[in-house]
């Protein structure tokens, strides 16, 4: 557990509090925990059926670890899946602190609200709403929300490895 820790850039208690399903990590420590297991992060959640409105059951994630403000919902995929379908809510300028990076492919549409694409080393991309895109996701990339908020859709693929 402590090597896990190490490698993810966690406390050995956060790893203990996850492990005892005390807490649900961010999508950043998610992806943190996946690298340092060299699994898919998709390995690491349970298993959705569709949204929540439709009476099955979604995974709220939070943009950072300890918040509690839950912006990220899992509406499909999870262990076993290779498809995973996010809801993103973020408010005027909030988004993603750390850098993605995953092998796979990734599609993003944005339903409200305008949304800031950022890329290491290319050009930074300003989507409104009913645009929407598809990156490489071997490139680090993150998103942040533009004046006004966003709700977007995030669908990404694992490469099984």
């Amino acid at each position: 557990m402590r090597e896990l820790a190490r490698r993810a850039g966690v406390s050995q208690p956060f790893v203990s509090k996850l492990e005892s399903a005390q807490l649900v990590p961010s999508l950043a420590t998610l992806y943190a925990l996946a690298d340092a297991l060299d699994v898919g992060p998709s390995t690491l959640l349970p298993p959705t059926g569709g949204s929540s409105t439709a009476g099955r059951e979604s995974l709220h994630l939070t943009l950072a670890d300890g918040t509690g403000v839950e912006h990220v919902e899992l509406l499909a995929g999870g262990a076993g899946k290779v498809l995973q379908a996010y809801e993103f809510r973020l408010d005027d300028g909030e988004g993603d602190e750390s850098w993605f990076q995953h092998s796979g492919e990734e599609f993003v549409y944005v339903v409200a609200g305008g949304l800031l694409s950022q890329r290491d080393g290319l050009d930074e991309i300003e989507l409104a709403a009913g645009a929407s895109f598809s990156i490489d996701p071997t490139v680090p990339h993150r998103w942040r929300a533009l004046s006004g908020g966003a709700t977007f859709l995030l669908v990404c693929s694992e490469h099984v490895r």
